[in-house]
């Protein structure tokens, strides 16, 4: 009977293996944060796929550095992907896409992540394939590990609870999601004497590392350890974690839902005008509150605000006062010396904002700095490219230090 019960299990498991294999490969563009354009089948399980973009208002500046999507039935079925259409615009210049050059990464349960070691890319014809079998039915493929706007509601539902935090709405996206702005600080403290800091990310959709930097700040400040305890007694801890969350959601790239780079219009946005507001109301209800903070008893002493490019890695800013960048140089140097932080270059300061948040020292004098974070391999990480433990762990550091440094004296 023993043998009889083996002897059908096996017959079972054989059958279901069979119909899965069966199965032709399927891929899927319809889940949050995915993106992928015309798929090309060129065989039962070799496929060539267009990387979606996205344009703006005008037609012009296609972005291409994001691409995430998911293929169903293809457990040990050796797949091979064609990754093409990169070509596109920066700043109405032709580009490439050297971001496309760096591995994927692949996620059997979209939570988990590791990157390809082999993708190779055709300079010439400007696509990468991939060729890989993989060991579960379903996986998902991304350019970098996504970090999604329902992953960020989970992180506020973990937090919300948290006496140390207070999260306030500012104001609506295009599409009507939440603009969070987040204080924490020791409320058992008056705040009169405390100095404040302010952490941004997340102004373009694709830049997900931005938001893990960003969890990994939110965590440690917090939490119990006695270094944010200390902290947050003599720092109002200010953040605006997710300034596209429409991009994050429907998986864009750079502009928000009516075609506008969500760092390049700081300079247009007028507080006073509604036809401004309802062009760029991300823009606009981010540059309200921190104006707000600006004016208030407690004005902002330090600013970074967080994105990710390829290689290059640093800090800018457009600052023209000597004493005002003494902390940013400050901040420089302790990041450089004791995280991950591994500059390509010298901080830079002065010069023309471009519309960035930047901006925000001519419009109101908040000593704020742009800091590019690399996707690609890190000589502090030993040749590889961060993961996501990497960008929570920096986080951790990158707050913890910008509070520090304005208690210096």
């Amino acid at each position: 009977m023993r043998f009889l019960q083996t002897l059908l299990l096996s017959s079972f498991f054989c059958s279901a293996f069979a119909q899965t294999s069966l199965q032709p490969v399927e891929i899927h563009k319809d889940f949050e944060g995915a993106s992928l354009g015309k798929i090309e089948a060129q065989g039962e399980s070799e496929f060539r796929l267009h990387v979606e973009g996205q344009q703006n208002a005008f037609g012009r500046n296609r972005q291409t550095t994001w691409y995430y999507f998911r293929l169903d039935h293809v457990k040990q079925k050796p797949l091979t992907l064609c990754l093409t259409d990169f070509i596109g615009e920066y700043n109405g210049k032709p580009a490439a896409g050297s971001l496309a050059t760096l591995s994927p990464y692949f996620s059997y349960d979209g939570e988990v992540w590791e990157q390809f070691q082999v993708f190779e890319w055709n300079d010439t014809l400007k696509e990468g394939t991939l060729r890989f079998t993989p060991e579960k039915d379903s996986v998902y493929i991304a350019h970098i590990p996504p970090y999604t706007h329902s992953k960020f509601l989970h992180l506020l539902s973990d937090l919300s609870h948290n006496p140390n935090l207070l999260p306030e709405v500012i104001g609506k996206s295009v599409q009507g999601r939440d603009l969070y702005q987040f204080t924490v600080t020791d409320n058992t403290e008056p705040d009169a004497e405390k100095k404040c800091v302010w952490l941004q990310a997340r102004q373009h959709a694709w830049e997900a590392g931005s938001s893990w930097v960003m969890e990994g700040a939110l965590r440690f400040i917090t939490s119990d350890d006695p270094v944010a305890v200390e902290l947050r007694k003599k720092v109002l801890f200010k953040f605006t974690p997710m300034v596209d969350p429409d991009g994050c959601a429907n998986g864009k790239v750079r502009f928000n839902s009516h075609g506008y780079d969500v760092n390049r219009h700081w300079h247009e946005v007028d507080l006073r005008t509604h036809e401004v507001l309802k062009k760029y109301p991300e823009i606009w209800y981010t540059k309200k509150a921190i104006a707000a903070a600006q004016s208030s008893a407690n004005p902002i002493d330090l600013m970074v605000n967080i994105h990710n490019t390829e290689t290059a890695e640093y800090l800018d800013s457009n600052i023209d006062d000597e004493a005002a960048n003494a902390p940013l140089i400050r901040l420089f140097k302790r990041l450089k010396a004791v995280s991950l932080f591994d500059p390509s270059r010298p901080p830079m300061f002065g010069g023309d904002p471009l519309g960035t948040a930047n901006h925000l020292w001519l419009s109101h004098k908040v000593p704020v700095a742009l800091m590019e974070l690399r996707i690609g391999p890190s000589a502090k990480l030993q040749g590889r490219c961060p993961t996501t433990a990497d960008r929570l762990k920096f986080g951790a550091e990158l707050i913890r230090q910008m509070g520090e440094v304005v208690l210096e004296k």
